[in-house]
């Protein structure tokens, strides 16, 4: 029999990465939201409905409480996993290449990022690549606007729960990854463009299907299992009180997505059109 994921066969609005949440156990609906950690101004275009539907609710649930991460030294300090640094790991000859990449693409110094895992140096790396538009992400400022109007803030996972992910990726794994990624540099810049440009068609099921190829053999670890985790935590909290959850929209779509998680819980799930 033939596997029917929650998107076959239907229109471009049921790809939405908006979902109103309804059902009996729900005195109020709340909403699910795929968001993108980035600054481009390409993913602010539904900013007016997003604050709508955080007004109609009490909470507001980011993957992990924003603050929680604290000032940038301490997080730097939270995140220091490895026990050997870059230069250790790598030839001499392999780190000082990297070394100059970095310097003269983007005006980095991975001496002074040499001691953290590769990981987090890749995705400081990646947040320096994108476009830098708005003062604030797009998941900071609905946290932001959240704020300000007095919503509670929650967090669908911990940080140190995310810290934790980290910990079980094999430091080879990330070492692999964080050489390929400048060894190909100009490849990967514009495929971190491709993504971008991706997340404002507002597609969630071709979001999704990035995410996962860029997930590689870690998608079960940093897609998959979390998933379902996320779907049971969201269940619970939209109990307690109407949320406008904001998690990461590779999360959403897929026969093991967020998504789906929650409509095999007796959710009912209705797309709110935000796309062009």
């Amino acid at each position: 029999m033939t596997r029917i994921s929650l998107y076959q066969g239907m229109g471009h609005k049921k790809r939405s990465l908006l979902w109103r949440l309804e059902g009996e156990i729900l005195d109020v609906p709340s909403f699910v939201f795929g968001t993108m950690h980035v600054r481009d101004q390409l993913a602010f275009g539904a900013l007016d409905t997003l604050y709508r539907c955080i007004d109609t609710c009490e909470a507001l649930a980011t993957e992990f409480r924003l603050e929680d991460m604290g000032d940038p030294g301490g997080m730097m300090q939270v995140m220091q996993q490895s026990s050997q640094s870059l230069d250790q790991y790598y030839r001499p000859k392999v780190y000082q290449k990297m070394r100059r990449i970095l310097r003269k693409t983007l005006g980095l110094e991975l001496d002074q990022l040499k001691h953290l895992p590769p990981f987090f140096v890749l995705n400081m790396i990646n947040e320096q690549l994108m476009a830098k538009d708005m003062p604030l992400s797009l998941d900071e400022q609905l946290s932001a606007y959240a704020a300000a109007q007095d919503k509670t803030l929650l967090g669908v996972e911990t940080f140190a729960e995310q810290i934790a992910i980290l910990e079980k990726i094999p430091v080879e794994e990330q070492l692999k990854s964080l050489r390929a990624m400048l060894a190909q540099f100009a490849r990967h810049r514009r495929q971190l463009k491709s993504i971008g440009d991706l997340y404002a068609t507002g597609d969630a099921i071709k979001i999704y299907k990035a995410t996962r190829k860029g997930a590689g053999g870690l998608r079960k670890l940093l897609l998959f299992d979390r998933n379902k985790i996320m779907a049971d935590r969201i269940y619970d909290i939209c109990q307690s009180q109407a949320t406008f959850v904001a998690i990461g929209a590779g999360h959403l779509a897929g026969a093991k997505g967020v998504l789906r998680y929650l409509k095999q819980k007796g959710l009912r799930l209705i797309p709110i059109s935000i796309g062009p």
